[in-house]
This record gives structure tokens, C-alpha cells and sequence, in this order.
């Protein structure tokens, strides 16, 4: 279970956990679900062959604050770039530390951009590829972990 692994790095509140996780399993997407409660959010793109039923969707959306698209998503990059930027942007806003909120994740004080980690573990070459890229341009952390099955 790497997921809870390394969420459970940061107990609680101690960190904002935001997982995106994309797959193909409808197994281990269910077997998986329950321990996504310590997630602040979970962003789920699901690529299985055979849908998800509107009650399946319901019973895995139950277990946190999980959204879940039965696609991959159009860019990975910009779907970070937008989780990353919304984040601070409501962040900045609820301490008002900001009169102008953040277009890109580029427009973001420095020290906020570091503070993010993108961690990786899969067993894509390509994907692991353009989050090491997306990191370094954006100035956020990166992490990963491949493993070959």
C-alpha cells in the first residue's frame, strides 16, 4: 500500500495530501479506496476497459473527498498546474496574504512552490518523465519511485 505509506508520513493535518492517482485496476481502485480518507483530496482517473456504475462511483466517493473521471486526464501537467495554483490561491485568500491570486503555478511566491512535492510511484517511464519536468520548471519538489511489474 504506497500510497498510505507515504501519506501516513504526514499524519493528520500535519501536511495538505492531494493524490492523483491514475489507473486501470477497478479492483484495486476498490480495494484501495477506503485508506484515501487521510487524503485532503483525491483526484482518481480511471482508464478500466469496463466503466464504473453510478453505485460504484457513489460507494467509492464515500470514502473521502474523492473525485473520479473514467478517463485520463487531457494533461497531467496542467492538472497539477491548477490543483497547485487553486490550492495557494485559497490558501492565500482564507489568510489574506494576497490581493492578487496566482493565474499559473509560475505566478506563486517561490518558497510557496517549493513547499509542494510532486511524489511519483508507478511504473511508467514517461509519466515519471514529465512530473521530474513539471517539478523542475515550476520549482516544486519531486520524488519517485518506479517500480516494473
Amino acid at each position: 500500500d504506497r500510497n498510505k505509506i507515504v501519506m501516513g508520513q504526514y499524519p493528520g493535518a500535519s501536511r495538505t495530501k492531494i493524490l492523483v492517482w491514475l489507473l486501470k485496476s477497478r479492483d484495486m481502485l476498490k480495494f484501495f479506496a477506503p485508506l484515501l480518507k487521510d487524503a485532503h483530496m483525491a483526484l482518481v482517473f480511471y482508464t478500466g476497459k469496463e466503466k464504473l456504475t453510478q453505485v460504484e462511483l457513489q460507494n467509492l466517493k464515500a470514502h473521502g473527498n474523492i473525485y473520479i473521471q473514467q478517463s485520463r486526464p487531457k494533461s497531467i501537467e496542467e492538472t497539477l498546474s491548477r490543483i497547485i495554483t487553486q490550492v495557494v490561491n485559497a490558501s492565500n485568500s482564507a489568510s489574506n496574504s494576497c490581493k492578487h491570486p496566482a493565474r499559473t503555478v509560475k505566478e506563486i511566491n517561490a518558497l510557496d512552490r517549493k513547499a509542494w512535492c510532486i511524489l511519483y510511484c508507478g511504473g511508467s517511464t514517461m509519466i515519471k518523465d514529465k512530473l521530474k519536468t513539471f517539478a523542475k520548471d515550476t520549482g516544486t519538489g519531486f520524488q519517485s519511485e518506479v517500480f516494473d511489474w
